[in-house]
């Protein structure tokens, strides 16, 4: 096997776990990320360069907003995955259409027109749809950078800080919301229904190869 097609074969792998829908609960999940890190880089108090405060709990505080900011940064090296899966399924529905386009040409029959007219259609909507879900993947890779950038700028002086108080459960209970508003920019896609998939159907009508007037 040559070196590129061992390439290929190893990503169509990879995002073979990987569903559209997936990608819709990987933006809602690292939106709430980031609104828990934009939260706890927005209460760190003043610090000295000795490491004084007159918060009591300074400290604690820091180490709160390093722990949201590797939780960030960890989770958002998996965002170029769902971006290739999306850049996939842009790739299929396109030469999906490119069929359908070159099939209608030879159509002669007005009910095969319909049919093929309303795929194409419906090819059209799927891949806006999708051109819309790699842009929010995108400018949610941009406000994370972003975001990233203003919170690692916050240091704790001196030393990388430890915890010393530790809150009820209670307190941390929700603290990470993945309804987020402020930091989540467009909300994502919502997920597919339960009808049959546009894939199938096309799928179904390319078999088919160009409906001609077969009674003529």
């Amino acid at each position: 096997m040559k070196p590129n097609e061992k390439d290929q074969q190893d990503k169509s792998q990879e995002h073979d776990d990987l569903r559209l829908e997936d990608v819709n609960s990987f933006m809602s999940y690292m939106a709430g990320l980031l609104e828990n890190l934009l939260n706890r880089a927005n209460v760190l108090p003043e610090v000295d360069e000795t490491g004084y405060s007159e918060c009591p709990f300074a400290e604690d505080l820091y180490a709160d907003k390093e722990e949201a900011v590797e939780k960030v940064t960890e989770e958002l090296k998996k965002l170029p995955r769902y971006v290739n899966l999306v850049d996939q399924e842009l790739a299929r529905l396109r030469r999906n259409l490119a069929q359908i386009s070159a099939d209608a040409s030879s159509l002669h029959l007005d009910q095969a027109k319909e049919k093929y007219l309303f795929a194409k259609r419906s090819l059209e909507l799927h891949i806006e749809k999708n051109l819309r879900r790699r842009e929010d993947l995108m400018d949610l890779n941009s406000r994370a950078e972003k975001l990233l950038g203003r919170a690692r700028a916050k240091k704790f002086p001196g030393k990388e800080p430890g915890k010393r108080f530790h809150p009820s459960p209670a307190l941390n209970a929700g603290s990470i919301s993945s309804g987020a508003v402020g930091i989540r920019g467009r909300a994502p896609l919502s997920p597919s229904s339960t009808r049959p998939s546009l894939k199938t159907e096309v799928d179904s009508l390319i078999s088919l190869g160009p409906i001609g007037d077969k009674n003529s």
